[in-house]
């Protein structure tokens, strides 16, 4: 079960818990938040999206100082839910992201596929530009990030030449050195000129970001280091015997007269080494020559089988194509419906969980200062009836200054805020332009109070509506006193 599911259903039943008597223990839920958010840093949301990561953080940190007390269950449960709905959102947006910024990701992970890791650091680097970008792209400020896409991918590619170099190269430079130590270089000067032209060509693989091939040749010049090192060990072992030709020569005569006794042949020495060696060779070329046209008898026979085999599996195949046609349509179709009941499903759990903020919220007045609701298009409107203003003023009282913070609060129950809106409205007393710029002087002395207590980051917008947006007839005193108002309108995501 990926994350995404797994979160998915904790958030179901912890609003379930809240619709109705709850079934759950608060101290369940604070597990199952936990478990989340440790599944969640596991995945590495805290690079992907470190600000709805964060978000949860400071959720279930408010959840675990609040669950000791009865009286604010409602608030842990709430609190809980947020952070299970931010880990959801952020697992979201982490997958939508590195989809992305693909190359970025590829990168990052060949630098892994080689050792890379904060040991280097390149990786270092890279690692701090990719959260740099992550946390530019969740905020919304898009405006560089192709051309941070392609820089970080690149440091991650450093950081993989980096690793390349502190490990295959290093290996084998390291066993030309212990080569040459062993005095290979004088012994065995062939071996050894390979092993270096070897390393040559993976230091020039290297620089022209051939990372394959790189590493290929650095471990050809490390097979032929190691092998001029060991012929090296075997002559001094040799030389320090009683019979030190015998010795060198006699295990190699050895072992190609019992292969060309395996083979059904034999091997004569007294023409000298370089004869037999060639007698060697002439040997084997014999029995290659056997062994192909035995190999030919048998791929012939091979193949006969498997083209029956083809013809037979292709006749089957076609058997089960409409079959399989139809069990791949009805799959598609269960798909089709599970997304669809996945859709209806989150669309009812947020408004839901939209709902029971908005009875939240209400609660953060008192009895007529103000009405929350949740408008058409998804936004929270908040009508602050208790902002009173003298006739023809801007000003706010220092008695009303509790009614705006109070408005905070109510806000502050909304996760993910974009901003809030201050609209004026009037009645239609007087003239439409006067009406006007008094509504907008009013919204602006609401939106400075208000920005003044909201939490940081949320941006406050204010904007006078006059006597355009009635909410009731103007005919009647009650019906004025109503349009009178200040709305605030909470934007969500």
């Amino acid at each position: 079960m990926n994350l995404v599911l797994s979160v998915g259903l904790m958030i179901c039943a912890c609003c379930l818990s809240l619709h109705a008597q709850p079934a759950v223990l608060v101290e369940d839920l604070l597990a199952d938040a936990d478990s989340a958010y440790a599944e969640a840093v596991a995945a590495e949301l805290l690079i992907w999206s470190p600000r709805r990561m964060g978000q949860a953080e400071e959720s279930i940190r408010s959840a675990r100082s609040q669950i000791k007390n009865p009286a604010n269950e409602t608030i842990t449960r709430l609190n809980l839910e947020s952070a299970l709905e931010s880990i959801e959102t952020a697992s979201t947006h982490a997958a939508t992201l590195r989809s992305r910024i693909q190359s970025v990701v590829d990168a990052r992970a060949a630098a892994r596929s080689v050792g890379a890791n904060n040991d280097l650091p390149a990786w270092q680097q890279a690692e701090r530009a990719l959260a740099e970008m992550a946390a530019k792209i969740e905020a919304g400020d898009e405006a560089e990030v192709n051309g941070l896409q392609e820089m970080v991918a690149q440091q991650y590619y450093t950081a993989r030449r980096d690793a390349l170099r502190s490990g295959v190269l290093s290996q084998a430079r390291d066993a030309l050195a212990a080569a040459q130590a062993a005095g290979a270089d004088v012994q065995f000067p062939t071996i050894y000129a390979r092993a270096q032209q070897a390393l040559s060509r993976a230091e020039a693989a290297l620089a022209q970001e051939n990372m394959d091939d790189s590493r290929v040749a650095a471990a050809e010049a490390v097979r032929l280091a190691r092998h001029a090192s060991g012929q090296s060990a075997f002559v001094r072992r040799a030389q320090n015997t009683r019979m030190p030709y015998e010795s060198l020569l006699l295990p190699y005569d050895n072992l190609l007269a019992q292969i060309a006794a395996d083979w059904g042949d034999s091997l004569a020495f007294s023409e000298g080494g370089d004869a037999a060696v060639e007698e060697f060779q002439e040997i084997y070329d014999r029995r290659q020559t056997r062994e192909s046209a035995i190999q030919d008898s048998v791929d012939y026979v091979l193949n006969t089988a498997r083209q029956s085999m083809e013809r037979t599996l292709s006749e089957m195949q076609t058997s089960l194509a409409d079959q399989q046609d139809r069990i791949a349509e009805l799959d598609q179709r269960n798909l089709d419906m599970q997304a669809e009941r996945d859709v209806a499903v989150n669309r009812l759990r947020k408004r839901e969980l939209t709902a029971q903020r908005v009875q939240m919220a209400q609660t953060a007045f008192d009895a007529g200062d103000a009405v929350v609701y949740q408008s058409i298009d998804g936004h929270i409107v908040i009508h602050l009836y208790g902002v009173k203003f003298a006739s023809g003023k801007a000003t706010i009282g220092k008695d009303q200054q509790s009614i705006v913070k109070k408005a905070a609060d109510a806000i502050s129950v909304f996760p993910d805020v974009a901003g809030v809106i201050v609209e004026g409205h009037t009645d239609a007393e007087g003239s439409e332009e006067s009406n006007h710029e008094l509504s907008e002087q009013r919204a602006a002395a609401v939106g400075e109070a208000l920005a003044g207590v909201l939490k940081p980051g949320v941006s406050v917008t204010t904007v006078g509506k006059g006597e355009t947006a009635p909410i009731a007839s103007n005919e009647s005193a009650r019906g004025r006193t109503l349009n009178r108002r200040i709305d605030l309108v909470i934007m969500l995501p």
